[in-house]
């Protein structure tokens, strides 16, 4: 509680006591006294908030998220008729085109749609689908593309408009009504090729090959722009994108209309502009503020900070860390943890999961639902608990006739697959009315000056993982570089102003300004700008205050007289180089192989083609692959006798034409195996610890496109490490594991010298856990102490605990039976674990895929790390 300016600490009892008298005296006072933001929650949670407002005589929640895609819900409001966000059938597309979407990073649902992207992407059949992306910026998902097209900032509008003046053209689709055809030709008509092509500055060649591309397409689907996207141009590159799907296939089919996703429930940025603004022109006398920190993520200009700080609005901010929204309110409110808690949530329309305590209660915090139902009327009360609340409407909404199907629904974790009863089932339709969007003047009209391009983070999101280190630890994909918020800037525009890669850049816009380190990259178009969201915190703890930019520093709201989404603008921004220089904590080296059989890829054409049976030699592309088997060695190129095997030889098949480079097996090695976190500072150091990484390299032949290679060790069964190592620390054990024995190990570093893979990371500090983060160690992995070395270990206490599962029941381990963190957490089944002395096992199967290889295998380690081949097209100009 702030007292005087200063804080004080009270108890859960008195705090709840002072809201219950502080809300009802608030609603004696009249109509909407008491107002509530709040994050997107639980449709249980939203009906109790908005129940207890009622009880206050107030409006219900406002609710609020940075990435609302609302105007993406605006656009389908204005084609479809269609209120929502559906979900996007990826894997039953043949060409799937981006106009900026970062779908395998922040967008709706990354994780699912990471799985379904691969559905279609990845290699299967003899052949692969396509994906173009246009954006003036690269990210992890235009990375992942086959091919990118950059275009100028504000004009995928007119691109999208091209496609669609194409496609009216050459393939007139049947089902379109003669008026809607004739208002899209009035739209689009204007949009020739060379237009297309001067206004948005692309590549001509390869727009053709777009073109050709889609003609040729079965079942195409187009996406529009990134959640973070806010301006006019966005709105109406939206709107053009739903045209351009309407036109490839009336019927919609790759879009689901039933599948809703969770997130249209934020409102509108429109409509969070026009709640600050009464908040500061008539302020109530209470305002609840449930998991949101928009101090931090809006403009300045809509004066969040001011308001919250009148001396006449009592501010209560439920929150379990001091952000820049909990600094300026009145009461700070802890709750429990997810982990303590019951909660449900649905992420889409037809199912609904639920969470329940797995730990005993750290603080004894209770949960919101509790909360609310303390402080509201006995009316909203009846004597129930949060639980019992959500366990009442779970089973008035969903079919959970008795006791026994909720056990088995929360045993489970959820309801999957059976439709909510009161989630309506109707198909949408073409709306008349959207040609008045493109009556103003429309986003292919370029403007001179440099753009900046505000991105999502895949780690950090909006800002809301600022506070967690292992996120901040955990490279960036594309540009590697942890713990910093570097300004990305391509090398022409970095000469033109006379800035340097590593150089302090001074970037303003309007009348703010931040400082940020220059990252030369080639993946943003020239004249272009880019920062990544999610740092530049000045509260939110340790890990996150004084870190890097915020780039929501800069934006400016802009009016709509129409009364839809808000928009945002940044304006023409500078920027100037400060003479001081400050280093990247980046991980990666050369970009390039040099030559190298180290990320390899494979063309179509060559796949096609029969096998060829080149004579096996020693030199690096004759060198046969070498199983770590007695099989895979041979007496003309072997000095060492093959290792037997006890049942089992465990080893792990990537493929790189799965990978999407998401790194969230880094994250997952984290979590599972106790890896230290080194911070910034140490990363520039080298001193980073994490047992896998994700290596990006310029493909061979094609160095405009970016390869993705997840490296760990290799568990090689010719291991270097084990031979030089006066301690025999590292040793091969029976079942092919290339063991680390800490209590051994005394520091010489030999081993990390003599691997050829550099993944054996060297322990320098004394690891210090306080108290609660100690609970976070897994019990079953040693904490690792300093002067030692360490690396992956195929997750062995997984390994473990299925050897003992199978001795108890009296059989071998069944392949599948151990997952390793990351293949557990993988979301495009890249990596494969299991034994290759199991014939049946799915390792043993892959690795005689034509693809397999090995990294560097002409050493002849013989590694148990197979990898198989990205699958390319000829180049990136290949036409479909």
């Amino acid at each position: 509680l702030r007292e005087n300016g200063q804080w004080k600490n009270i108890g859960y009892a008195e705090a709840v006591s002072r809201l219950t008298g502080t809300t009802r005296h608030a609603a004696a006072g009249g109509k909407d006294r008491v107002r509530m933001l709040t994050a997107v929650e639980g449709d249980v949670l939203l009906h109790l908030f908005a129940g207890s407002l009622v009880s206050w005589w107030s409006s219900g929640p406002v609710i609020y998220e940075p990435l609302s895609c609302d105007h993406l819900k605006e656009a389908n409001q204005a084609v479809y008729g269609f209120d929502g966000l559906p979900s996007y059938r990826m894997e039953s597309a043949d060409l799937l085109v981006g106009f900026g979407a970062d779908f395998l990073e922040t967008w709706l649902s990354p994780v699912e749609y990471a799985r379904r992207f691969k559905s279609m992407h990845a290699y299967a059949g003899g052949g692969k689908n396509r994906f173009f992306h246009v954006s003036p910026c690269r990210g992890l998902t235009g990375a992942n593309a086959d091919i990118w097209i950059s275009c100028a900032p504000g004009t995928e509008t007119a691109v999208c408009l091209g496609l669609i003046r194409e496609m009216m053209r050459q393939k007139p689709p049947d089902g379109i009504p003669s008026p809607v055809a004739a208002s899209i030709n009035r739209i689009a008509g204007a949009f020739d090729r060379q237009r297309v092509i001067d206004t948005a500055g692309i590549d001509p060649d390869l727009y053709d090959q777009l073109r050709r591309s889609l003609r040729r397409a079965k079942s195409p689907l187009v996406l529009g722009t990134a959640a973070l996207s806010r301006s006019r141009a966005d709105l109406q590159a939206h709107i053009a994108v739903n045209l351009l799907n309407y036109v490839l296939d009336p019927a919609l089919s790759n879009i689901d209309f039933t599948r809703r996703h969770r997130m249209e429930k934020a409102d509108s940025h429109d409509r969070i502009a026009d709640f600050f603004m009464h908040l500061a022109e008539e302020p109530p006398d209470v305002l609840f503020l449930n998991n949101v920190n928009p101090a931090y993520a809006l403009p300045p200009g809509m004066g969040v900070s001011e308001t919250l700080r009148r001396d006449d609005l009592f501010v209560v901010c439920f929150s379990n860390f001091m952000d820049e929204t909990a600094a300026l309110a009145d009461m700070v409110f802890p709750l429990s943890l997810p982990l303590e808690s019951w909660e449900e949530y649905s992420g889409v329309s037809d199912l609904v999961s639920f969470c329940q305590p797995a730990m005993k209660p750290l603080y004894n915090a209770p949960q919101i639902g509790d909360v609310f139902l303390r402080i509201a009327p006995e009316a909203v009360q009846n004597g129930n608990t949060a639980k019992q609340v959500m366990i009442s409407r779970i089973k008035d909404r969903w079919p959970l006739s008795d006791t026994r199907a909720w056990l088995a629904a929360v045993r489970s974790g959820g309801v999957f697959g059976a439709a909510s009863q009161a989630v309506p089932n109707d198909g949408p339709g073409i709306r008349p009315g959207f040609e008045h969007y493109f009556e103003a003047r429309t986003a292919s009209d370029r403007t001179d000056g440099l753009a900046l391009a505000i991105l999502p983070s895949i780690r950090l999101y909006d800002g809301r993982g600022a506070n967690q280190p292992w996120l901040c630890e955990v490279p960036d994909p594309v540009t590697k570089v942890a713990w910093q918020s570097p300004l990305m800037v391509h090398p022409e525009t970095a000469r033109q102003r006379g800035i340097r890669n590593g150089e302090l850049a001074r970037l303003t816009g309007g009348v703010q300004s931040l400082t940020a380190p220059v990252y030369e990259t080639e993946n943003i178009r020239p004249g272009v700008v880019a920062l990544q969201a999610g740092q530049g915190h000045h509260a939110y703890g340790r890990y996150a205050r004084g870190r890097g930019a915020n780039p929501f520093s800069l934006l400016m709201p802009e009016s709509d007289a129409s009364g839809g989404p808000g928009f945002y603008k940044t304006g023409p921004v500078e920027i100037e180089g400060t003479g001081q220089k400050q280093k990247l904590a980046h991980t990666d080296g050369s970009m390039e192989q040099h030559g190298r059989k180290i990320a390899m890829a494979v063309t179509i054409d060559d796949l096609e083609k029969p096998p060829a049976h080149e004579k096996p030699g020693l030199a690096m592309h004759e060198f046969p692959l070498t199983l770590p088997l007695p099989e895979g060695y041979n007496a003309r190129r072997d000095f060492y006798t093959p290792h037997d095997h006890d049942a089992y030889r465990w080893a792990m098949v990537v493929d790189l034409d799965r990978c999407i480079g998401c790194s969230a097996c880094m994250a997952a090695c984290y979590a599972e195996n106790n890896v230290g976190v080194v911070g910034e500072q140490q990363m520039i150091n080298g001193r980073e610890m994490s047992w896998i990484h994700i290596e990006r390299y310029q493909q061979i032949g094609s160095p405009q496109d970016l390869i993705f290679l997840p490296m760990l060790c290799q568990h090689c069964d010719n291991a270097p490490c084990e031979m030089v190592c006066p301690v025999y620390a590292p040793h091969h054990n029976k079942e092919g594991l290339n063991n680390q024995i800490y209590n051994r190990c005394i520091g010489t570093r030999f081993c990390a010298q003599n691997c050829p893979y550099k993944v054996r990371k060297f322990n320098w500090f004394e690891w210090q856990w306080p108290e609660p983060l100690s609970l976070q160690l897994n019990p079953d992995v040693t904490v690792r102490t300093k002067g030692v070395m360490e690396k992956c270990s195929f997750c062995v206490q997984r390994i473990k605990d299925a050897h003992d599962a199978a001795k108890n029941e009296n059989r071998m381990i069944r392949d599948g039976e151990i997952t390793p963190a990351c293949v557990q957490t993988c979301p495009t089944d890249a990596l494969v674990f299991g034994s290759l002395m199991d014939e049946s096992s799915r390792v043993s199967q892959l690795v005689h895929d034509r693809r397999a290889y090995q990294v560097m295998g002409y050493l002849n380690t013989k590694p148990a790390v197979i990898y198989l081949r990205k699958v390319v097209y000829r180049n990136s100009a290949d036409s479909a």
